[in-house]
């Protein structure tokens, strides 16, 4: 019910002031721009670079994590195979193997939490780098407003918003 009330509030007060000369000139002379980070990072030589050097990081160590796999399975199949050894070796062969799990699982804990920390500093980067392209662009076009494509509740968008192409090509262009 309250819901319902805040609703009907909103839309009355959307509609009273876009029946207003004021709000309706603002929105008028508005002009809003979209970016699309994704098609910005497919195509840019920059960020496909970037990205390249994520990828690799991410395969060393994924290698890692299954080198240390393969060691850990080596050892279970020993404690499998513990039968003819007596009670205190195997309790040692059990030992010797919940402790090296532990240490794979860390490992592996820690091997992603690194791969997490490169792509969220490579978009951080990213971001820090088109900052002042997506500023230059906006002046230029007169843009007061630029939306990220991937991050509003967008329903509807016209292509000629869309400045992605433009930053890709000053991203990959060369600087002064």
């Amino acid at each position: 019910m309250i819901r319902t009330v805040r609703t009907f509030t909103s839309l009355a007060l959307a509609v009273l002031l876009s029946t207003s000369p004021a709000f309706a000139q603002a929105v008028e002379t508005s002009r809003i721009g979209a970016l699309s980070l994704a098609y910005v990072a497919r195509n840019s030589k920059t960020a496909q670079a970037a990205i390249a050097q994520v990828e690799e990081f991410e395969r060393k160590k994924s290698i890692e994590v299954e080198g240390r796999a393969a060691a850990l399975q080596k050892q279970q199949a020993d404690l499998q195979n513990s039968a003819a050894m007596s009670p205190r070796a195997v309790a040692d062969l059990q030992r010797a193997f919940d402790k090296a799990r532990l240490e794979f699982d860390r490992f592996q804990q820690d091997a992603r939490a690194e791969v997490d920390a490169m792509q969220a500093k490579f978009d951080t980067e990213l971001r820090i780098k088109l900052a002042p392209i997506v500023d230059e662009i906006s002046k230029e076009k007169g843009l007061h407003l630029v939306f990220g494509l991937e991050q509003a509740p967008i329903i509807w968008w016209s292509p000629a918003v869309d400045i992605s192409d433009e930053v890709v090509k000053r991203l990959d262009a060369p600087r002064h």
